[in-house]
């Protein structure tokens, strides 16, 4: 079995090439780089050092819950298909978020309902368009929680194997939705930016936000860093953009004492990843990627004619299955009463 450091290095060593095009103005008008006038992940945009402190605090007493079990990272290790399909979702993501100048927030919520989707249900013996079929619907919600211009499904859908009917999509957002408790505005590493950013900007200096981008967008690659916290991951990412120690030891006093010492071996684990993703993107000219992922006809994917049994997950069936205990629990009581009155 190809194992997934083998994969991670086919695809990011493989000779796509990015899009950096710019869309239609009338249909996304709205730039990537625009970040001072969006509002991610319900964060109020402090101004005050309290303020920010309050904020960050709040993300890192709330990021727990949105990040995947224990067993997770075993599970993909011993998984490669769903590693494999994980790492492909990842680069459909950026693919999409540079064709349609998404927030790269969007992406990191799309990864996150992706991972605790997988994390949840496992997936075990699911085909490869059941797969895509996870990473369109993960998306197509982030979109629409993420984003104020969002395309249509059979846009973003370009440079999939598989082409789904809207309501197949439809079906399996509402899967994974109640898969996740309906939990999908998620603290991922991008909820720290602008905090960070923001106070940055006040008692210090600008940062290349580019290249900050770059590195968490390479970082997600990489499942193992799920080991970290989201606020380790974001602090990590600063932490290889910022020469200044004083600004450094500034952003890590707002992360819990406990998890300061992760920093490092973060950080020593993102350094690793960046060596492949800048071998493979750094310097290149790019171009459309549907040039790349939609040279052959996308199979078209029915409700009619697929097995939707799929769906019903580990998560639904266990719920099932206490319903029936529970029903056998409330016949043996009627019975028991029934006994007891007579």
């Amino acid at each position: 079995m190809t194992t997934h450091n083998n994969l991670l290095d086919e695809f990011l060593l493989c000779d796509e090439a990015w899009d950096m095009s710019p869309v239609s103005s009338s249909s996304y008008s709205h730039s990537q780089h625009d970040y001072a006038l969006r509002n991610r992940d319900n964060i109020i945009h402090p101004i005050t050092q309290h303020d920010i402190k309050h904020s960050f605090d709040t993300c890192v007493q709330k990021e727990v819950k949105y990040m995947t079990g224990l067993g997770y990272i075993n599970l993909l290790e011993s998984n490669g298909f769903v590693a494999e399909c994980r790492l492909k979702a990842i680069h459909w993501f950026v693919h999409r978020q540079r064709r349609f100048n998404f927030c790269i927030g969007t992406v990191f919520s799309a990864v996150n309902n992706v991972d605790r989707f997988i994390d949840m249900n496992k997936c075990h013996g699911w085909s490869y368009w059941m797969m895509e079929l996870l990473s369109l619907a993960a998306l197509s919600i982030a979109v629409k929680f993420g984003e104020t211009c969002p395309p249509t499904l059979h846009e973003i859908q370009e440079g999939l194997e598989y082409c789904f009917e809207v309501k197949l999509v439809q079906k399996m957002e509402m899967k994974i939705l109640k898969s996740l408790g309906w939990e999908v505005n998620a603290i991922t590493p991008f909820s720290y930016v602008e905090l960070i950013e923001w106070e940055l900007k006040q008692h210090f200096k600008p940062i290349n936000r580019f290249r900050l981008d770059e590195i968490l967008t390479a970082s997600s690659l990489d499942f193992k860093l799920l080991d970290y916290r989201p606020c380790v991951i974001a602090v990590s990412a600063f932490k290889c953009i910022l020469e200044d120690e004083i600004c450094l030891s500034h952003i890590t006093s707002f992360i819990p004492t406990d998890q300061k010492k992760k920093i490092q071996p973060c950080y020593n684990k993102m350094q690793e990843i960046l060596v492949g993703y800048l071998k493979s993107d750094l310097n290149r000219n790019p171009s459309s990627p549907d040039t790349v992922l939609t040279k052959e006809l996308q199979v078209p994917i029915s409700m009619e004619q697929m097995d939707l049994s799929f769906m019903d997950g580990p998560a639904t069936k266990e719920k099932l299955k206490r319903k029936r205990v529970q029903g056998q629990h409330d016949d043996h009581c009627v019975i028991m009463n029934k006994k007891h009155v007579n």
